[in-house]
């Protein structure tokens, strides 16, 4: 057993999870959740040290602070890549302390990698010495809890009385329960990428759902407003799964403002084979009839490799249209215009702009603008123009290198002094 750190003796979460939703390209950052960032951001230098249980090598990234928020950037890339990180795979940072992080990597089989052996370019090498695995032991209710430091031994032979079998059976469970902690991190992660016009909650199962002392049941929780302002007890509810369909009852308790969904929900939970950790999301697609749809998002490796595929696709589409009602929503008072942002004004160096706006509100020859963020931030571009077109070119790449842009943002522009636009991002990954 590791010695805690001093922060996890004084009861401060000093761990953290990252699943992977995105593949890692070569301007990839990585946001530190925000509870953590406020308990160690302060006291984490510029540059972080990375490590794997792999070997003695770390990996220097640099940080980047905006806001109270703070990034993995330069460095981070080439970490990833090193290391084949990508979508779907699991991250968990352990702080040391002293801006040193360890870094136990997940793969989507929900096992702990073989890590590459340092100083090997090859990055999928494996350490054939290696001969711990370690194993995840983290409390479901957080995703800042510290980590355990188990250590399991792989099965191979030994001089130890134990018989070969036994030892390669209690690896077995020891995988089964890794995965299970992995498992539910994903359904977690699937669950909070779920977005709607419509009215919605979420559950995550417990034994008081499935089993319980009593009749299961589904507290509905108070900031669902059509069932606390509308419902009365005994009130019928159409559930709805997988092209199915359950009836249950609302039951409404004044005295301590309370809504469940109460009879009928154990034969929906049986039919549907819920299990604990599974997470139910409630979405309500029919006001007069109190339909809800119900996805149901396994906390269990085999069904969660399916579900998992679905994610692009899921936060592809919630993404867009965020992103389209925010540029819907973008009505300044000064002059202004929008570009979408291609893969070739990323990696091109320049980006096409309105000719006709540029012409009538900024310059007819080619000349120098500052673009500023709101924060005040500024970059200085050029501002080339001909019969043909416009565009930013000289300063643009630094531009959208800093700010991070991708392929199917929407960039908002405003003029708001001669030759200074405001620059608004709406990002298509939030």
């Amino acid at each position: 057993m590791m010695p805690l750190s001093a922060s996890a003796m004084s009861g401060k979460p000093n761990s953290f999870f990252k699943i992977i939703l995105t593949d890692v390209g070569s301007h990839t950052k990585l946001q530190f959740p925000e509870k953590f960032s406020r308990i160690f951001g302060k006291t984490l230098k510029d540059s972080v040290s990375l490590s794997t249980p792999g070997g003695p090598l770390q990996w220097s990234v640099d940080l980047k602070r905006r806001k109270g928020k703070v990034w993995l950037q330069n460095g981070w890339p080439e970490f990833a890549k090193f290391y084949s990180i990508r979508f779907g795979y699991l991250l968990v940072f352990e702080y040391k302390g002293d801006s040193n992080f360890q870094v136990l990597i997940f793969e989507p089989s929900a096992m702990e990698m073989d890590y590459p052996v340092a100083g090997d370019a090859r990055p999928n090498s494996v350490k054939s010495t290696q001969e711990k695995k370690r194993v995840l032991e983290i409390d479901d209710s957080s995703s800042s809890e510290s980590s355990s430091d188990k250590i399991v031994s792989p099965c191979k032979k030994t001089r130890t009385r134990a018989p070969r079998t036994e030892a390669c059976s209690e690896l077995k469970q020891e995988k089964a329960k890794v995965g299970n902690k992995v498992a539910k991190y994903r359904a977690l992660a699937l669950a909070n990428a779920f977005e709607s016009k419509n009215p919605f909650f979420s559950h995550v199962m417990k034994e008081s759902h499935i089993v319980g002392g009593g009749w299961p049941n589904v507290y509905i929780p108070k900031n669902f407003k059509e069932a606390h302002e509308n419902w009365k007890t005994n009130d019928q509810l159409i559930l709805q799964a997988a092209g199915e369909s359950w009836v249950v009852f609302c039951n409404m308790n004044l005295k301590c403002s309370q809504c469940r969904i109460s009879r009928g929900w154990t034969i929906f939970a049986r039919d549907n084979s819920l299990s604990v950790g599974d997470i139910c999301v409630f979405e309500l697609i029919n006001r007069s009839e109190k339909l809800l749809k119900v996805f149901i998002y396994r906390a269990t490796e085999e069904t969660n490799c399916a579900e998992i595929e679905k994610l692009p696709r899921v936060r592809n589409e919630a993404d867009k249209a965020r992103v389209i009602e925010s540029v819907k929503a973008f009505k300044p008072k000064l002059p202004n215009f929008t570009v979408k942002v291609k893969n070739s004004y990323l990696y091109g160096g320049s980006i096409t702009l309105p000719l006709e706006f540029i012409k009538r509100h900024i310059t007819k020859d080619s000349c120098s603008v500052n673009l500023q963020l709101p924060d005040g931030e500024v970059w200085p571009v050029k501002c080339y123009i001909n019969k043909m077109c416009a565009k930013f070119s000289a300063g643009w790449k630094d531009f959208s290198r800093d700010n991070n842009l991708a392929e199917g943002d929407i960039c908002g522009f405003e003029l708001v002094k001669k030759r200074l636009l405001k620059v608004v991002i709406f990002r298509v990954k939030s």
